[in-house]
């Protein structure tokens, strides 16, 4: 149930965090069977810990919707359209379109909410009269909404649904609801948010990749803590294909948390943080100062579900990291900005206060750079030196071992994600010296039915310590044997080290293999088995 302060589970006011799905696959389209539409369903609510999705801009696949049941995965769903209202003649087609998708679907527990305006289209009172009376008319027990880029429009509907694409990374995350909604006393939710604003590839830079991920965060975050917005359904789940006139050069838009083959760029982190009892621990960066101007890194962020993380250098402890200042969020990310913390006290064994100091004026110093130092710290560090009698050289030498590191060994990093004293996940960074390949299929077990089944295939390259090696834009090569064939190319390259490929049935039931290969990774492969569904009928 909707509210004027948000939607009601069960009689729990409960946040609509979600993504918007297309129906759409690398080489295959929208021509998905089954098991790849409810491995969509899987991934939302198991990986990406969303308890809602749009499936943006038309209604989607039965098995989808099914699994989305199974889950408890909330739906909202709408009529088929982007932007055009047509004639007459066209307005009874959409009519009818609606009343089919009110029909096919209404017996879905997982729908609460039906979309009865073309996604972005202006105001026509007339047709959305017609559209809303016939939503309600056939299923009264739900809500109903329009998509709209648009500010005060007129809203006929139950919910006011607006495309919220405001924030540009240094502005606040979301429009307050006095400012885009005509009507405070109905709900209102985020149907869009960032996409195009910030596409992103999983090869781009660690800061691009981290701004990325930062952008879902701060509107999250936004919408989260004004208690105005029903929910927000970032945009998008994937990268998806498009027409010449709207995506990057390839024809793609990459405005997914997910790569197009279901990969997760960091992004995905800042959905999978916030629910889900298996721990989830991403940083942010690689740690490497080469991936960064003058080698400063910054602060980089953890996304976790954890209580909390410990930061180690070289296996030493330096800190407990804190929470960002996005602490609407149920697990905000933790900020990575002081990667020095206890170690002049207990590596140097300097008493607190002087510690203290340095510190400050060290991690003042990485922010900043030497050239570009406040003078505020400059006089902190000249009154240091005096005080505690250093010399210029010493001032270098802490600087050049807690901060430059030029010239110094590299360093390796450790995340502990801990729950009370027990660690549940670690995270560990440091240059790679060997690569593997991380292959997750969607099933091993696949059924003919009354058409081929089919299975997705996610790659990875990974170094020694799990973490993926986004420098490794490497061939992957992909056979097939037994009871299957290959659906896409034989060899493609790893984007930002990942990649993929599907598998599909010849009518024959038996085994299959798939052997994946790259450059400085052993061969990997995985077996499947084919069977026959009990009540599939072959010609």
């Amino acid at each position: 149930m909707f509210r004027a302060d948000g939607f009601y589970l069960n009689g729990k006011k409960t946040f609509l965090r979600g993504l918007n799905r297309h129906q759409s696959y690398p080489y295959i389209g929208y021509a998905a069977p089954e098991s790849l539409q409810r491995q969509d369903a899987r991934i939302l609510k198991n990986e990406l810990h969303c308890n809602a999705v749009r499936t943006s801009h038309y209604p989607q696949s039965q098995y989808f919707l099914d699994e989305c049941d199974r889950l408890g995965l909330l739906v909202f769903t709408e009529l088929p359209g982007w932007q055009h209202i047509g004639d007459g003649a066209w307005k009874d087609r959409a009519c009818a379109m609606l009343r089919e998708m009110l029909l096919q679907n209404r017996n879905h527990p997982s729908i609460i909410l039906w979309g009865v305006r073309i996604n972005e289209s202006v105001d026509d009172d007339e047709f959305y009269t017609r559209t809303n009376q016939i939503a309600h008319a056939l299923d009264p027990s739900r809500a109903t909404s329009g998509v709209r880029y648009l500010e005060k429009s007129h809203l006929l509907e139950d919910v006011y649904a607006y495309n919220d694409f405001s924030h540009n990374g240094s502005n606040a995350g979301a429009k307050r609801k006095k400012d885009v909604t005509p009507d405070l006393n109905k709900a209102l939710l985020i149907s869009e948010c960032n996409g195009h604003m910030y596409p992103t590839k999983s090869c781009d830079d660690a800061p691009h990749r981290q701004e990325h991920a930062l952008r879902h965060a701060r509107v999250l975050d936004a919408a989260y803590a004004d208690g105005e917005h029903a929910g927000c359904f970032g945009w998008c789940m994937f990268d998806y294909a498009t027409h010449k006139d709207f995506g990057s050069g390839d024809r793609i838009c990459y405005h997914g948390v997910l790569d197009s083959f279901r990969n997760p760029k960091l992004a995905a982190s800042v959905y999978a943080s916030q629910g889900g009892e298996e721990p989830v621990l991403t940083v942010s960066s690689a740690m490497d100062i080469g991936d960064y101007p003058a080698g400063q890194i910054g602060t980089v962020y953890v996304f976790t579900n954890a209580e909390r993380v410990d930061l180690y250098k070289n296996n030493v402890f330096v800190t407990t990291l804190h929470k960002s200042g996005w602490t609407a969020l149920p697990h905000p990310p933790l900020a990575v900005d002081d990667t020095i913390g206890v170690l002049l006290e207990t590596q140097e064994h300097f008493d607190k206060a002087k510690a203290d100091t340095l510190r400050d004026c060290l991690l003042a110093a990485g922010r900043y750079g030497l050239a570009g130092l406040p003078l505020r710290y400059k006089l902190k560090l000249a009154w240091c030196m005096v005080r505690y009698k250093m010399s210029f050289a010493d001032g270098v030498a802490l600087y050049g071992k807690y901060v430059g590191n030029w010239g110094g060994a590299a360093t390796c990093w450790r995340f502990d994600a801990k729950n009370g004293d027990t660690v549940v996940k670690s995270v560990t960074l440091c240059p790679s010296h060997r690569l593997h390949l991380e292959v997750t299929p969607s099933a091993t077990v696949l059924q003919e039915g009354d058409t081929y089944d089919m299975a997705g295939v996610r790659v990875r390259i990974l170094d020694e310590n799990g973490s993926p090696a986004i420098y490794a834009q490497l061939p992957l090569t992909f056979a097939v044997t037994g009871a299957a064939v290959l659906v896409g190319p034989a060899a493609a390259t790893a984007e930002g080290g990942m990649g993929g490929t599907y598998l599909r049935t010849v009518g024959q039931t038996g085994t299959a293999a798939l052997t994946v290969s790259a450059p400085q990774c052993a061969p990997a492969t995985v077996e499947f088995t084919v069977t026959k569904k009990e009540c599939a009928v072959w010609n």
